[in-house]
């Protein structure tokens, strides 16, 4: 019976388009499956420890590379080719959850076929179960809630796997229903049409084919988002010279905006929106980055991830570890900034440093935030800005 079984799910995998690989994006386990080549899988589970799976997923490269091919044909929102002239291909597939899993692979500039498979595992997340799970302590998850619900304009920053993605799906939850919400993004990630919420308008960005047409980019949508009367705009990454766009659609007035953004603290945001912003056509000056930056955005938030080795494996944590709010241009140039939450020196998890500006308690107690919230007694009145322009 077992093996009868076995055959009917590879008989199913093999009429998916999906293979071998839909048994792997079954286990809830896995975070992430790299395939280098058809016989050497490696998952990457939740907890940080890899393990060896003993089975191929094709019996060829060539094989494997013919999956990819109708993969990235049919299983996307639109069809996209992966072939020599292609070698390079993103795409968010339906299987391995509630909002699927996305798949980055490469061809002909690597040695063998080389996918990376990211499963999204927490779909339906909120703040409190961020607090439950120890990545946020309980003041700054009724601060965040209270920010959203203000219309704070909020950059999410870490680095890669550090849980961006999911503290933006879990802050967006926090939206009033009746606001009209934008997400622009890559590939579907966040999956808020998905859910219950009424007025939702996903936007997925599209590549250009071998000829080089018909491409559809970040900026394009943020472009096309201000005619659709947005409430909120969501994107899910910024990565490139669509920062500018990303700053014109979150200062042009529709309060509550959020993305995320790779970086390695919060304060490093700024310079890294300004590298991004040369990548821009026409370049976005630096000067103006600054102003830009300074004028649509109030809160960054930053998350890590720390692996720990413990016996019997890997521990590995995420946590948001410090939050920023961002004032106006100071004497550096620089947009002033004020580290209300920062990292604990025993958990490093963000702890309460520093009282937020009158203006901004102000527009959270109007949405039921208690300042009393942040235990006055541990905070600090910021005291000025510094010559770096941080307080």
């Amino acid at each position: 019976m077992e093996e009868e079984r076995r055959l009917t799910r590879a008989v199913v995998a093999a009429l998916s388009g999906l293979g071998a690989l839909e048994e792997l994006l079954r286990r809830e386990d896995v975070e992430n499956i790299h395939v280098h080549g058809c016989d050497r899988v490696i998952l990457e589970l939740a907890d940080g420890t890899m393990e060896r799976w003993p089975h191929p997923v094709a019996d060829t490269d060539a094989e494997l590379v013919e999956m990819l091919a109708a993969m990235f044909a049919r299983q996307g929102q639109t069809s996209r080719e992966f072939n020599a002239g292609q070698p390079l291909g993103n795409l968010r597939i339906g299987a391995g959850g509630p909002l699927g899993a996305r798949v980055a692979a490469v061809i002909e500039v690597s040695d063998r076929p080389r996918v990376a498979i990211r499963r999204h595992r927490l779909v339906d997340v909120s703040l409190d179960e961020l607090v439950a799970n120890g990545t946020l302590d309980p003041p700054l998850g009724l601060f965040l809630r209270a920010a959203v619900r203000a219309g704070c304009n909020m950059i999410i920053s870490g680095g890669p796997a550090a849980g961006k993605t999911t503290l933006l799906r879990a802050l967006c939850a926090e939206i009033p229903d009746a606001e009209h919400v934008v997400t622009v993004e890559e590939e579907y990630e966040l999956g808020l049409h998905l859910g219950p919420r009424l007025l939702v308008t996903p936007l997925e960005a599209r590549p250009a084919n071998a000829e080089g047409i018909g491409e559809v980019s970040l900026d394009d949508l943020l472009k096309q988002t201000l005619r659709h009367s947005p409430s909120r705009v969501i994107v899910g990454e910024v990565r490139a010279g669509e920062v500018t766009a990303m700053l014109r659609a979150l200062g042009n007035g529709a309060a509550g905006g959020m993305c995320t953004i790779h970086a390695t603290s919060a304060l490093a945001v700024f310079d890294r929106i300004c590298a991004l912003g040369q990548l821009a056509n026409p370049p976005l000056a630096i000067d103006a980055a600054h102003q830009w930056t300074a004028s649509a955005i109030d809160l960054v938030v930053h998350v890590a991830r720390t692996d720990r080795r413990q016996p019997p494996g890997l521990r590995r944590t995420r946590y948001v570890s410090e939050v920023v709010e961002v004032g106006p241009i100071g004497d550096a140039g620089r947009p002033d900034t004020t580290r209300l939450f920062e990292p604990d020196p025993v958990t490093w998890r963000a702890v309460p440093a520093y009282t937020p500006s009158r203006a901004l308690l102000e527009r959270l107690e109007r949405h039921g935030f208690d300042r009393r919230q942040l235990d006055a007694a541990d905070m600090r009145i910021a005291p000025g800005v510094l010559r770096d322009g941080a307080r």
